[in-house]
């Protein structure tokens, strides 16, 4: 039975690179796995669960900070030997680097968004075997035996009346109009101000916007920043930003359409959205996405059977406003929900994935 350490950037369950692991180590049984978070967060308890010793290192993101975690990293792998360590992220991967190959170990590269693209060359070098959850967001490692492996079909969501009364709990009576939602950590770059200003604008007067997901301590003051921003734009009374949520996206039939507007332009933060999980939730679940284009998320909603959703550029207000003006015909939200639905019913499910991951994780090994 091969050891398996896998080292996470983040310790929460709501982003996609977390849910990633979660599945992946729930269907690899075949390997002995020890975990190694970057933060804490719902995930330790998840893993140790699952009957996988995970340990906590938090790391800030200055370099003398990752510099201390790859020591920690180094006297973890002397202490709890493995064959082969996984960095699930970019943060994970700069730190787990110099100590996998101090101990001349084999190493696995999972990438799933456009972090810090400028160092993907050097760290796609420094691993043995590289992942990427989308052909693009692995394109700036320049490894030619880049693996693809996107993340697996999420479960149903659950029908729209169970969804509306789990969300009253949290604290959202749906209005009179349409609602938007926006599923991710409450950070700049996710372009939840670029949802905001929409509002105000021909297209979305009238819809409600729903941001759910915590914030990040980097970032302690976008709630306030969205407040602000919605008072100024006089859409307040239509924003609703409920923090976290435990397992959101079963949530999704509860809202008309979902949003994925990841913009360029803050420092240290993807410049562009990598699979885009809540996307693939939408259209399990048959509801229509606006989302910046080009990327991974609207190539899909270009699916065989139709557009399952409404691409805009990245941080245009008048583009997604003009997309939600589409979205208030029932008609249209109809069809392009049935168009994602179709699509995703394809979709490689949850031991797919792990056995993909699996075979990578073996060849590295050799």
């Amino acid at each position: 039975m091969r050891r398996v350490t896998w080292v996470s950037s983040f310790g929460g369950v709501a982003g996609g690179a977390e849910q990633w692991l979660a599945s992946v180590v729930a269907h690899c049984p075949q390997f002995r796995s020890r975990a190694v978070l970057l933060a804490a967060g719902p995930l330790q308890d998840e893993l140790a669960a699952r009957g996988v010793p995970t340990v906590v290192i938090p790391t800030g993101p200055r370099p003398r900070d990752i510099a201390a975690t790859t020591r920690r990293l180094w006297t973890e792998l002397h202490d709890h030997p493995a064959d082969v360590v996984v960095a699930n992220g970019v943060k994970a991967m700069i730190a787990t680097a110099p100590a996998a190959r101090a101990r001349r170990l084999p190493l696995v590269w999972v990438k799933h968004d456009h972090s810090f693209d400028r160092l993907a060359p050097f760290l796609g070098r420094a691993a043995t075997r590289v992942v990427a959850t989308a052909r693009q967001v692995g394109e700036p490692t320049r490894r030619r035996d880049l693996v693809v492996i996107e993340p697996p079909r999420v479960r149903d969501p659950v029908p729209r009346p169970e969804a509306l009364a789990d969300l009253r709990a949290y604290g959202w009576q749906p209005g009179a109009g349409p609602a938007l939602v926006m599923i991710g950590r409450l950070v700049p770059y996710k372009g939840v101000d670029t949802a905001v200003e929409a509002l105000a604008l021909p297209g979305g007067e009238g819809w409600q916007l729903v941001a759910i997901g915590g914030g990040e301590r980097e970032f302690p003051e976008e709630e306030a920043r969205l407040t602000r921003l919605a008072v100024a734009c006089g859409v307040a009374d239509r924003l609703h930003l409920l923090g976290a949520v435990p397992d959101a996206g079963r949530l999704v039939r509860a809202f008309d359409a979902l949003a994925v507007l990841t913009r360029p332009g803050v420092a240290g933060a993807p410049q562009a959205e990598g699979f885009g999980i809540t996307a693939l939730e939408a259209m399990v679940g048959g509801v229509p996405v606006v989302a910046v284009g080009p990327g991974p998320v609207a190539d899909r909603l270009d699916t065989p059977t139709g557009a399952a959703g409404i691409p805009v550029p990245a941080a245009d207000p008048g583009a997604v406003a003009a997309a939600l003006g589409r979205l208030r015909d029932p008609a249209v939200r109809r069809r392009l929900g049935e168009a994602g639905e179709r699509s995703a019913a394809g979709h490689p499910d949850q031991q797919q994935v792990a056995d993909a991951v699996a075979a990578v994780v073996r060849a590295a090994a050799k």
